[in-house]
């Protein structure tokens, strides 16, 4: 028979067991349910940061910032835990640039009961989240379409108009031999085994390409993109090599099309028919969250991302 000495020490390592134990459940219940919770918060501090930048390109940032609190809240607390967030107001600090931060809440206030922490003498815990988007026009990214029309052909009236790859004769080049630009409209060379191509006024000469019909691997992408809005490039000169130099980016409906072998939506008053071949569509104001980078000029195409 073990003594009673044995059996005491034994007691007190299960104890001592008990307390190593009931730590690590501490660990795998409350901080996986702060993770969780700092998950929602950050879904909802980016948002009411999204929302707000989207409403601010598309308003301005006088009229956004009159309903951004509200929507910052609404959105906060439709991804948190029983609708409880606290949400401090929406801070610009520059311009084209807005900031969320949202804090936990639960029935009981501020930050997040505890479970089995309390056993350290821990009863709650503060988390936090914060969101930064900043809002512009593109200055690069990749568009889903390897074509380029002329500047002179951007109209932002909503007028219904064609953007030929060959026919116009208004855009004229002040490259040195001064000729008229290719159809002041045209394709670019696409990225290897990809429709589009990655464009950028950084490095704003980009090769042309050669051709009427669209290039084989765009068929499936135009039909894809029947009544869609698409982020195009401007160019504002050629030179004597054929490259087009990049200006902008503009929002541009796509309403039609007509290539060989490849129509649509091509019956209506304004249409491209014949030896014509090219685009149907209108310019517009729209907002995109593609992965583009900010600072370009302004026409009428804006994009909203995330900072960090």
């Amino acid at each position: 028979m073990k003594d009673t000495s044995e059996r005491g020490a034994a007691a007190v390592l299960i104890a001592l067991l008990m307390v190593v134990l009931l730590g690590f459940g501490a660990i795998a219940i409350d901080v996986g349910n702060l993770y969780a919770t700092k998950a929602k918060l950050q879904n909802g501090a980016d948002a009411a940061a999204l929302a707000i930048a989207q409403d601010c390109s598309t308003r301005g940032t006088i009229l956004c910032t009159a309903a951004a609190a509200g929507k910052a809240l609404q959105l906060a607390k439709a991804n948190a835990d029983g609708g409880f967030a606290n949400v401090a107001a929406p801070t610009f600090p520059s311009p084209g640039t807005v900031v969320v931060d949202v804090s936990a809440q639960d029935a009981n206030g501020s930050g997040v009961s505890l479970g089995l922490a309390r056993i350290f003498g821990l009863t709650r815990a503060d988390v936090k989240a914060e969101s930064t988007v900043k809002w512009g026009s593109p200055s690069g990214g990749p568009v889903v379409l390897p074509v380029t029309f002329s500047e002179c052909q951007f109209d932002l009236s909503g007028v219904i108009q064609v953007l030929p790859i060959h026919g116009t004769t208004t855009c004229v080049s002040s490259s040195p031999s001064g000729h008229i630009i290719p159809g002041g409209f045209g394709w670019l060379q696409s990225d290897p085994g990809k429709c589009g191509a990655a464009i950028s006024v950084a490095n704003p000469a980009v090769q042309s390409s050669q051709g009427v019909s669209e290039p084989g691997q765009c068929s499936a992408v135009f039909d894809s993109l029947e009544n869609q809005i698409i982020i195009l490039p401007v160019f504002d000169d050629v030179d004597s090599s054929g490259n087009y130099h990049i200006k902008g980016f503009a929002a541009f409906q796509l309403l039609g099309f007509n290539f060989p072998g490849h129509s649509w939506n091509n019956n209506g008053v304004v249409s491209c028919k014949g030896s014509c071949k090219g685009l149907i569509g209108k310019f517009v104001q729209f907002t995109s969250l593609s992965d583009f980078t900010l600072g370009g000029p302004d026409l009428g195409a804006k994009v909203v991302r995330l900072s960090g």
